[in-house]
């Protein structure tokens, strides 16, 4: 009888310590993917930030200067675009 209940004991251990185990690894399980999902669409959206804001300072840089990026009207236009004009120039 004292050798059923010891097993008994002895069994009952088993299965909580089993239990408890499962049920960290579960509960490990659920919090990993709640994390994993919940960060991917907030990096995504850092990121969409943060190229949004360098565009916005980047229009800004250019208001600042309005006449620096335009091209020069006194340029010549590259050798490629003259090409056909010379060749009938020179006939």
């Amino acid at each position: 009888m004292i050798a059923e209940a010891v097993d008994t004991a002895t069994s009952i251990g088993w299965a909580i310590a089993a239990w408890i185990v499962l049920t960290a690894a579960a509960a490990t399980l659920a919090l990993y993917t709640v994390v994993v999902t919940a960060a991917w669409p907030c990096r995504a959206a850092a990121e969409a930030v943060t190229a949004a804001l360098a565009a916005s300072r980047a229009v800004r840089a250019l208001h600042g200067q309005p006449d620096r990026y335009r091209p020069s009207q006194a340029r010549a236009a590259p050798q490629w675009a003259r090409g056909e004009r010379d060749h009938r120039e020179a006939a």
